[in-house]
């Protein structure tokens, strides 16, 4: 048998017309062109630039036509002519809603109203949903979703720089395209993916090929300290709830003091009173000062004292913030080698993919994932042999994504790489700024127009078809009017 032949016919599979992505990353402020030539690895080439604007405003799609005008002008060689858009995770929406089976018109119709019940004004949403599964009763549909203006004004801004966009999708979707066609076994498999990046790290739920669901970690290999063990509670910036949880404890002493004050300055009764003819200066009642009550806008004046002061207070805190102090009884043995500090730092990476797994049951009950697939560098290789000692306790084994040499342009660049596959992969991920949802719109338009015309609309047609059944019916059949 030639191999390279039969390589050859799998890379034919996937190969694309493709040679442009354009990654719009709004949680980091960057621009990302990613190019490759007919297919080839060696030829990929990664273009990084920033800038400075609030997601999906004016400003920011000014700056972002700006910035493709500026990578033409200083990388005319690169075509640019075609490009797959890939969005950060964070302007899509993911679901799952199960439906009793009945007709294929009426679910369409159930699916619909769910969707409007559940998010609302949902015209303002592009939805794509497929059917992922069924059991006799209930049907589960996979929805994902993003926003209309987006989607148009995105597609505006490429238009108007000549770039003709193919397909938009977001990171986490390209990503496992990438994982997917990089590791062929993947392509309709149901597993985890486990990106790990040098700051973050992203776990994806891909159900038989397709991307289902995803969440990221705001700490990447960056945490795999040699010498010692990273806390968990300060890998995660908590301090927004913090200071809500602090604040309301302010108000409830703010408002305890207030009505302290109002028992205080309340008169005594005159059964209490002493005796006002008593020649003891003992005895002499002293009378209590007018009560003076604050008002509401002294009282909120108070309240946004504290808060002012309790939110100085706690940032000065935060900010040499240590670490949680555990039981001896909750704390595992201290390691003694690098490589058992690298494990115990790991165990993080572990616990919340575990965790994000039993907590999608709803998603995971449509494909069993086969294993965690980890995408970190390869020095960190070593680790999966002590992982894997736990697989019967973890309930699915840690695999490396790689098993050969892949180039870092590559690896540290899932979601860009796998942009290039959008039209073979995940196509259910995959979202076109087209007019076709305003068809039925244009349609009803045009009605209008012939009914201001003068035309006789269907309504107009039916009524004069119940005047004359009616003038039938009535009719004297003895020829008297």
């Amino acid at each position: 048998m030639d191999f390279n032949k039969v390589i050859n016919a799998i890379t034919g599979v996937f190969n694309t017309n493709l040679d442009s992505v354009i990654n719009v990353d709004t949680d980091r402020e960057l621009i990302h062109f990613y190019t490759m030539k007919r297919g080839k690895k060696s030829s990929v080439s990664h273009v990084t630039m920033g800038y400075k604007a609030k997601p999906y405003t004016p400003e920011f799609y000014e700056k972002l036509g700006a910035i493709i005008n500026q990578y033409r002008q200083e990388y005319p060689d690169k075509q640019l002519k075609s490009a797959s858009i890939v969005l950060s995770d964070s302007v899509v929406l993911t679901d799952t809603i199960n439906l009793p089976i009945i007709n294929k018109k009426a679910m369409d119709t159930s699916l619909t109203a769910s969707l409007s019940n559940l998010y609302g004004n949902s015209s303002d949403l592009k939805f794509n949903r497929f059917l992922a599964g069924q059991a006799r009763q209930v049907s589960t549909y996979a929805v994902s979703a993003m926003r209309k203006d987006i989607l148009l004004n995105v597609q505006k801004v490429c238009s108007d720089n000549q770039i003709s966009v193919t397909n938009i999708t977001y990171a986490s979707s390209a990503a496992s395209n990438a994982a997917m066609v990089l590791n062929s076994k993947l392509r309709n498999d149901s597993f985890i993916l486990l990106d790990i990046k040098e700051e973050f790290a992203k776990i994806i739920i891909v159900v038989k090929g397709k991307t289902m669901g995803f969440y990221t970690l705001p700490f990447g290999h960056k945490i795999l300290y040699k010498t010692r063990v990273a806390p968990e509670d300060l890998l995660f910036d908590h301090s927004s709830a913090e200071l809500v949880v602090l604040n309301a404890k302010e108000r409830a002493k703010a408002k305890a003091l207030t009505m302290a004050e109002e028992v205080i300055e309340t008169p005594a009764s005159e059964e209490d009173k002493k005796d006002e003819s008593s020649d003891n200066p003992d005895d002499w009642e002293i009378e209590p000062l007018p009560n003076k009550r604050k008002t509401e806008e002294e009282e909120e004046d108070d309240i946004e004292e504290f808060e002012e002061e309790a939110e100085a207070e706690f940032l000065s805190k935060n900010r040499k913030k240590a670490p949680r102090k555990l039981p001896k009884f909750m704390l595992r043995p201290t390691p003694t080698n690098r490589e058992g500090y690298m494990y115990e730092n790991f165990r993080l990476f572990m616990k919340w993919t575990l965790e994000i797994i039993s907590s999608n049951y709803n998603i995971i009950s449509l494909g069993e994932p086969s294993a965690v697939f980890v995408n970190m560098p390869e020095e960190y290789n070593f680790l999966y042999d002590v992982i894997n000692l736990e697989v019967e306790d973890n309930g699915l084994p840690f695999l490396p994504l790689f098993y050969n040499q892949q180039k870092d342009i590559v690896k540290k660049n899932l979601e860009l790489y796998g942009g290039f596959y959008t039209k073979q992969l995940n196509t259910f991920n995959n979202f076109h700024a087209t007019q076709l949802d305003n068809i039925k719109k244009r349609a009803s338009d045009k009605k209008k127009e012939k009914a201001k015309d003068g035309a006789p609309t269907f309504n107009d047609k039916l009524k004069k078809i119940g005047e004359v059944i009616k003038k039938i019916a009535t009719y004297d059949l003895s020829g008297k009017n």
